[in-house]
């Protein structure tokens, strides 16, 4: 079975491309608009193998739910995402153990690249048969 991706993020525009872009290279994706909303399927029977969590969301914040992740042992891996990477913030990303930490804007790529190196490909790497070898 493919990979799980949990997008958590409120802004939908990125959501969408994030979703697209992740779901072309195989990937399963649930998204979430708060972490309210992200909350019951985090904690649930279903894990996922990775969040992608942007640190301002409506009511509870991303750092905010990455405690409460890391205080129920969930093993998922994690990418905050926040386009205010204060020196507060770095701190709190160090102290709770985030996998990975991208400001916004980012590079998709790099994401991409980010996500395979957690989780690893979602699909197998393409390979190049010759068919008349010379």
């Amino acid at each position: 079975m493919a990979p799980s991706v949990l997008i958590v993020d409120d802004e939908q525009l990125l959501v969408r491309i994030l979703s697209s872009v992740l779901s072309e290279y195989g990937y399963r994706i649930t998204v979430a608009g708060s972490a309210e909303k992200a909350a019951p399927r985090i904690f649930g029977q279903e894990p996922f193998d990775l969040i992608l969590l942007d640190n301002r969301l409506p009511g509870e914040s991303g750092i905010e739910l990455m405690q409460r992740i890391r205080e129920q042992a969930v093993r998922s891996k994690v990418i905050l995402m926040t386009a205010y990477g204060t020196a507060e913030v770095r701190r709190q990303v160090e102290r709770l153990k985030v996998d990975r930490f991208v400001t916004k804007p980012f590079d998709l790529g790099v994401v991409v690249e980010v996500v395979r190196a957690l989780i690893g490909p979602a699909l197998p790497e393409p390979t190049v048969t010759e068919l008349n070898p010379t």
